[in-house]
Order: C-alpha cells, then structure tokens, then sequence
C-alpha cells in the first residue's frame, strides 16, 4: 500500500506542525505502507541528515507562497492578522495560493506512482481543498488529518457569511472522506459538534514525541522555588503569562519572600521587550531569570531542575496540547497549568502525570502557588509520570497504530 501523504510544512520550517507528516513517512513503511510526501520548503532535499532520519525516500517539492513571506517581510500580513482582516481577505487562509501548484505536482505524482489513498493533514486547512478534488478524480479514498480545527476554532475570525460558505465548504469535504482524524478528544469533540457529524467517527492520534529526541538527565532539583515555562510565547498566551506575573508579586508581598526564595524563568523565541513589559508592570523583575535559547541537554537540565514547569492554556481553546509537555514528561516535572482544563488534564491523567491546575486570576494563582510553595519545603511535592504509559505516545507508536487503522478502514 502507499499513500500520497499532503502538507504543507516539513522539519525545515522548525514549527510543530511540520514534524507530524514526517512520522508517517518514518514509521508507516513499518506497518506496510510506503509514503509519498508533498510539502513546501526546498530546504528538506538539501538535508541529508533529514532526509535520513525521516525516511524521506520520494518527497516532492512545490514552492512555498512568497506573498506570505513578502507579507510577513514588510509587516502588512502581520498588521492584517491583527486586526482581523486576513481571514477576510484570504479563506480558509493565505495559503490557498499554494494549492493549484500543489495539485498540478500532485496529479503528476498519481500518474507516475500508483496510490491506494490521500492523506492530508492541515493546517493550512486549503490543503483539504485541493486534496479532495484530487481524491475525487482519482477516485481515491481521502484521509483528513486534523492538527487543529478549522470553522470551530475560537480564533478563526470570518465575517459571519463567509464563515457559513467556510462550514459549508468543510462538512461537505468530511462527509467525502473516508477517515476522519485528529489530535485528541476535546479537537475531536469541537470538529464534531461543529460540523453536527452526530455518529461520525473520528480516529485520536496524538501527535506525540520522537523517543531518540529525548535525553536523559540526572539532575537534582532546584534549591529555589523556581517556575519555569519553556518555549515559543505569542499574544494569546500572553494573559496568562501576565496573571502568572502578578500572582508571584502578590505571593512575594504577601509572605515576604525574596528572589532567594522564588524565581520565576523562562527560555524560548518571544519579543524581549514584550517580556520586559510584563515584568516591570508586574514588578517582578529581580524574581525573573531569562535562560534565553536552550536546545539538547541544556534544556532538558533545565526543565528537569525546575521545581514547577508551566503550560499556559489560552482561553478557548481546551482542546490544545503543546507537544512541550512530553519534554516535561520526560523530566520529572510537576506541570502547573494555567487556564481551562480540557485535553492537558485529561492527558495528564492517561500518564499520571504530577500536575496542579490554576485558573488565570492572579489572586487565585497566588493561592495555589503558596499551597505548592509549602508543599515543596516541607519536600511533599510529588513529580513525574508513568514512563510505561509515557511511551505509549511516542510518535513510532502512535504512526504505526495510525497505519492499522488506515489498513482496516481501507480493507487492507
């Protein structure tokens, strides 16, 4: 069997979405399913150690769309986006203008390979689009792979019309699809009740870990009370990062703690001046340690050294699990997550993972952050998880429980 595997983001463009795709082309090949695989950046066939890692046997390349990054360049995309008018101008999204090159590439692929079905996974979720045509006159079954939703997301803004053709235009590509699939039970529970696909299933494959990615540290813990967050910080996890902020000023003022006592950390790509911002209002600047860019062992230390390890989760969206809490998994952590439960908790619990959960007020976060302050000086705060269970999310896992569900749904 062999798939036309879609997306649009590969390894080399360094983002999370891009590694999904690639653990098929790595793993499925073990469960009996070669993979062709379409995606945007040029830069994975200069790669070698990639495309060795990644089993990237047959990829084919269409040139990402530069109007993005022309737009991105000279800040009018990014201007758009903030105030809302990108999804006016450009639905389901920018990167529809990928699509005819795409399909072109693709239908030539069809012709000089023979397929047994299409997987794409999305975002950009145009890509669902021009898969379905593809899948339609090729007369082949259409796998779509969710990595988030589309019309039921919280921060999709089309004007009221155009978000009714966009639901349209996607129950009408699902109700095509052979096998629905997604990233796990809160996104498949918001595509469902979105698109009323009632009894419809919907397979949950978690995007997961690369085992060989993760080391192993012995490290003790830190002798300060310390709160890390590690990774990418943008504008809708920034309430919660400021509510953190100002539940530590209320935690010092109120027990007199001093930045001997407590030290709030943090390590990844964000605006150094939004950051500065956020501290200064706060007050907290001598509490706080910049750690700047960590990779490799240096992080997981890191990680593994902190007393808490956040995970903030923007309002509405329950049904986001950020792939940076398998490195805390995999580093004796206790998480404090910040915002709505939904999938971090339920996932926490599949793992018994260590976790507390605080709501963003700072007030309340002061509260927890004291119940969790005693508990560590008096040495009974708990950490880690079940490393059985951990590995069943390693991405080789879930891929090739992914392929034997493609396998059975296909008659394979």
């Amino acid at each position: 069997m062999r798939l036309l595997v879609i997306s649009y983001f590969s390894p080399a463009d360094k983002i999370t979405g891009g590694f999904r795709a690639v653990s098929f082309t790595k793993y499925f090949p073990e469960a009996g399913i070669d993979i062709s695989l379409i995606t945007s950046n040029s830069k994975i066939k200069d790669d070698t150690d990639m495309i060795q890692k990644y089993n990237l046997k047959t990829v084919e390349i269409t040139r990402s769309i530069r109007i993005r990054n022309i737009g991105y360049k000279i800040k009018v995309l990014a201007l758009l986006e903030l105030l809302k008018l990108d999804s006016f101008l450009f639905f389901p999204d920018i990167f529809r203008f990928w699509n005819r090159r795409a399909l072109k590439k693709c239908q030539k692929m069809l012709d000089e390979q023979k397929m047994d079905a299409i997987l794409v996974t999305a975002p950009p979720h145009s890509s669902f689009y021009f898969a379905a045509k593809l899948a339609k006159k090729n007369n082949l079954p259409l796998i779509l792979d969710y990595r988030d939703p589309l019309s039921g997301s919280p921060y999709m803004f089309f004007p009221p019309i155009i978000k009714q053709l966009v639901r349209r235009k996607e129950k009408k590509i699902v109700n095509e699809a052979k096998i629905l699939v997604t990233v796990g039970e809160e996104c498949a529970k918001l595509i469902s009740d979105t698109l009323s696909l009632k009894d419809r299933p919907i397979q949950v494959i978690y995007n997961g870990y690369y085992e060989e990615d993760k080391l192993e540290v012995s490290v003790e813990k830190s002798n300060k009370f310390t709160i890390s967050y590690f990774g990418h910080f943008y504008t809708l996890r920034q309430k919660g990062f400021e509510a953190l902020a100002r539940g530590i000023k209320l935690l010092v003022t109120k027990y007199n703690l001093s930045p001997e006592d407590i030290a709030l950390q943090y390590a990844g790509k964000t605006s150094r001046k939004t950051l500065q911002k956020i501290l200064d209002s706060a007050g907290i600047a001598d509490y706080f340690n910049d750690l700047g860019l960590l990779s490799n062992e240096t992080l997981f230390r890191e990680i593994s050294k902190s007393i808490l390890n956040v995970v903030l989760i923007p309002p509405k969206t329950t049904y986001t699990l950020p792939t940076k809490i398998y490195d805390y998994a995999y580093s004796n952590s206790h998480i404090l997550l910040i915002g709505e439960e939904g999938e971090v908790s339920k996932w926490c619990k599949k793992v018994d993972q260590q976790y507390t959960h605080a709501e963003i007020e700072p007030e309340k976060l002061t509260e927890t952050l004291w119940k969790l302050y005693s508990e560590w000086k008096t040495g009974s705060l708990n950490y880690g998880c079940d490393f059985q269970k951990l590995k069943t999310f390693s991405r080789k896992n879930l891929a090739i429980h992914y392929a034997e569900i493609i396998k059975h749904e296909l008659g394979s």
